[in-house]
């Protein structure tokens, strides 16, 4: 009897021991399978995340792309804003540079323009402007009038260089040369000058307009203008929006008997610089 007791209690306990296992072996499968989801779940939200990452990356470059954006609407803005007071800002960067130029000779006056451009006093003017000239006299923006000597010139090309006779080491407000590569056909330029010179009393005139063509003319190229260039110009200045000096205001076409408008010649900046390199 004790024997049956003993197996039996062998049996229940053994029994125990399977279920225990078995419970324990499923609670192993559950918490497997609870791992199994949580590490899926873990590389869902890895994705998301990634995903996240890739959108903040989307709304960064948005972000920049919206800020290149009103920059650019910004300039806009600000070019239109220059562009309504873009001739105010060139002559009154220009127009010290001015002179205008008046000529004696013998039996003769006369009056053209000229622009400063070397503070030592060097002035650019046409040479037909001076020709035949024994007093030569300039008168700034500010009234000052200086007398002047002829440095140079070159008759062919129809440039001369003056020197004013001025205190020594006294400096004067230039104009500052562009190069060709500036030139362009149509881009807006400003004329400078003494139209109809002492006839027209009074401060230097300017006058809009763009760059026609590049013109060769009687053997040489000249900038052609739509600009009004009017006796008394001659010699001046011509510039373009930045203030830089393009060339000197040379002739009007104007053929004996044609209604001719707007056809005005300009000795375009490189015979310049090549000009001045000759003589400062």
């Amino acid at each position: 009897m004790e024997g049956v007791k003993s197996r039996w209690i062998s049996i229940a306990v053994i029994a125990l021991l399977v279920v225990v296992t078995g419970f324990n072996t499923a609670m192993l499968f559950q918490k497997s399978d609870q791992l199994s989801q949580a590490e899926t779940k873990i590389d869902s939200l890895t994705q998301s995340l990634a995903s996240l990452s890739g959108l903040g990356g989307d709304i960064a470059g948005l972000q920049q792309d919206l800020s290149t954006v009103q920059s650019q609407l910004q300039q806009v803005n600000t070019d239109l804003t220059c562009h309504a007071c873009a001739v105010s800002d060139v002559v009154s960067l220009i127009e010290p540079a001015i002179v205008r130029v008046d000529v004696s000779g013998r039996n003769f006056s006369a009056s053209g323009s000229g622009t400063i451009v070397d503070n030592r006093g060097y002035i650019l003017t046409n040479y037909h402007v001076i020709e035949g000239a024994t007093t030569i006299r300039v008168t700034l923006m500010s009234g000052a009038i200086y007398s002047a000597s002829v440095v140079g010139s070159d008759t062919g090309r129809d440039v001369a260089l003056l020197l004013m006779s001025a205190t020594s080491g006294q400096e004067f407000p230039t104009v500052t040369l562009s190069t060709m590569a500036d030139i362009k056909v149509g881009m807006d330029v400003v004329a400078a000058g003494f139209p109809l010179g002492t006839d027209l009393a009074g401060p230097a005139t300017f006058t809009k307009g763009i760059v026609s063509a590049m013109r060769t003319y009687e053997g040489y190229l000249y900038v052609q203008t739509d600009a009004a260039v009017n006796p008394g110009n001659s010699g001046g200045c011509m510039v373009n929006m930045d203030g830089l000096m393009i060339g000197i205001p040379s002739a009007g076409i104007v053929p004996y008997g044609e209604d001719i408008e707007d056809i005005n010649l300009v000795i375009p900046v490189s015979d310049i610089i090549s000009f001045l390199a000759l003589y400062i």
